[in-house]
């Protein structure tokens, strides 16, 4: 990739990985200070939370800087609201001790932004995976047929 292009990238993560964290920090104190019932998540496991986000957090940063020419900017975007969300969760844990959440879905789900970025970006993957599966799936076909068309041809 080329190295203005690459710059480009980095500022499009960058700049949506601190718009996504922005919103969702300021979410979570308008709803606090709305008095919004705040949900939270208590766990007796806050520490390993907090080390095992921060080991996640660095390896999706080390993989979408990688110079890979695979990584294609799709892929990087979607990790880059895995991020945000992952960095929300984690800045709460720190100064709260658990995660906020303010948005109630039924009677089992206790969400806030960072979960859904988190959801956005494993439905993200999901959907490049897919996409990209089928694109091998339809490549694999067409050799096939030009490989079959080839070996035709030659026993004329």
């Amino acid at each position: 990739m080329r190295k203005d292009n690459k710059k480009n990238h980095e500022k499009i993560i960058i700049l949506i990985i601190i718009v996504t964290l922005i919103i969702d920090q300021v979410t979570k104190i308008i709803a606090y200070k709305q008095g919004f019932n705040i949900l939270s998540e208590s766990s007796n496991n806050n520490g390993y939370y907090i080390v095992m986000s921060i080991i996640i957090i660095l390896l999706i940063l080390r993989y979408i800087r990688n110079d890979n020419v695979f990584i294609k900017l799709d892929t990087k975007i979607v990790l880059s609201f895995a991020i945000s969300g992952a960095v929300g969760n984690l800045i709460d844990r720190i100064w709260n001790n658990d995660v906020i959440t303010f948005i109630k879905l039924g009677n089992y789900f206790n969400l806030n932004l960072s979960y859904i970025y988190i959801m956005i970006a494993w439905i993200g993957m999901a959907i490049i995976l897919t996409k990209n599966s089928m694109k091998i799936i339809k490549d694999k076909k067409n050799k096939k047929v030009i490989k079959d068309e080839y070996k035709k041809n030659k026993s004329k």
